[in-house]
């Protein structure tokens, strides 16, 4: 007999009836019912224990301790640049982190006041995705420079803000040995062999190869209001054709100079410095050097 209120009914058994003689099988020994924990989910960043309240809030926690993990390890790395400890510098790499970290920020100060030239200070400080290898650059450290390419490094990446790379910091720096093995070139190269001196007082260039002067010619650099610059160059670029964004100019057979505003080109040659900068040079001698000297050959003016 059922009795009861609905969605609620009892089982009023007859006398001297029990559950176990009306439904054969039934035990009346109690059974101790066991709860299902939940099993943890090992992620990369550690374990999710599931559950729908608590899920995404782990998931966030873990992702957040991820992010200061690897925001320690790249503080680590570029302070190991800064102060030039191989050790850790090596350590790092060794362990598997991306020889293409970007400086992470915000950057602490007492970081960016180790560097006491203003350019590095610059990109360490305000400029936003500056990569170890622009770092070993600006510090001018050549051993780690070597390291980070060996190590897969990409020198072609850019800064966001700027859109600067490696090579052009070098540039900037008149860092030539630098600059040549970021272009990939080989000590035994015939770029690395090869070598114009430029003479402004005497308005004279030359061309070496190994000890041996393979050519001279007469030039015309650029007037006192605009003086070519001076110091160790290389060529970084090579424009059969090019036309000045600055002056509307043409500059035939153009061989530029450090990714820098000014190289070597045809021109006309009025016996005295007369350019905007640029180095003239005759048509035949420009024909000819564009066609023989490699990108990556050292440019030394004084």
């Amino acid at each position: 007999m059922h009795f009861g209120t609905p969605g609620l009914r009892f089982l009023l058994l007859p006398l001297g009836c029990t559950l176990v003689s009306l439904f054969p099988g039934w035990s009346e020994e109690p059974v101790l019912a066991l709860a299902t924990l939940p099993v943890p989910v090992v992620t990369t960043m550690g374990p999710i224990v599931p559950g729908t309240d608590t899920i995404l809030s782990q998931i966030e926690d873990l992702r957040r301790a991820e992010e200061a993990r690897q925001h320690a390890l790249a503080m680590e790395f570029f302070s190991a640049i800064a102060r030039d400890d191989k050790a850790t510098f090596c350590r790092l790499l060794n362990e598997g982190l991306d020889p293409n970290t970007t400086l992470p920020a915000p950057v602490p100060r007492e970081f960016v006041r180790q560097f006491s030239d203003e350019l590095t200070a610059y990109y360490a400080g305000s400029e936003q995705g500056v990569t170890a290898l622009m770092l070993a650059t600006l510090t001018r450290n050549e051993v780690f420079v070597r390291i980070l390419l060996q190590a897969g490094a990409d020198p072609w990446r850019m800064t966001k803000r700027h859109k600067t790379f490696a090579l052009w910091l070098a540039g900037k720096t008149q860092q030539v040995t630098i600059m040549q093995m970021l272009m990939g070139i080989a000590p035994d190269s015939e770029a690395a062999r090869t070598r114009i001196s430029v003479d402004l007082s005497a308005q004279r260039a030359s061309v070496w190869r190994g000890d041996d002067v393979v050519l001279v010619t007469d030039i015309s650099s650029g007037r006192p209001s605009r003086p070519t610059p001076t110091g160790r160059f290389v060529v970084t670029d090579k424009y059969r054709t090019w036309k000045s964004t600055l002056y509307h100019a043409k500059m035939p057979y153009f061989l530029r100079l450090s990714c820098g505003d000014f190289g070597l080109h045809a021109g006309y040659l009025p016996g005295y410095p007369a350019s905007h900068g640029c180095i003239r040079l005759p048509e035949e001698v420009a024909r000819k050097l564009f066609a023989d000297i490699p990108v990556g050959t050292l440019v030394e003016i004084r």
